[in-house]
């Protein structure tokens, strides 16, 4: 009867934590095949790759994409600022005059 045991638990699989803590021995590997263990230069270089990997999207896109996030985030960022915060109308941030103003009342402070 305990050998019957002593086999179960032989081959219940382990935990990864148990063989890290020395309770459960981790089985020697098994022997490769002489055939599978040198491939022939031939083969090797005929031999397919696992996978190739592709973008799904290409980087000058994700570019693109980053700077026109970035401007649409300032410019929501300029009219909640100017309309929210401030009292002017949410049109009024991308006037040209409303940029000069800024830039004038900023220049006439230093």
């Amino acid at each position: 009867m305990s050998d019957e045991r002593h086999q179960e638990r032989m081959h219940r699989p382990s935990s990864r934590m148990a063989r890290r803590k020395g309770r459960v021995r981790k089985s020697p590997p098994a022997p490769a095949e002489p055939e599978a263990q040198a491939l022939p230069a031939e083969e090797e270089a005929a031999a397919p790759r696992r996978f190739a990997r592709t973008r799904l999207i290409p980087i000058g896109l994700r570019l693109t994409i980053v700077a026109a996030l970035m401007a649409l985030s300032l410019a929501a960022g300029a009219v909640v600022g100017y309309s929210a915060i401030g009292d002017g109308a949410w049109l009024d941030v991308f006037r040209p005059s409303t940029w000069q103003h800024i830039l004038d009342f900023v220049e006439k402070g230093t």
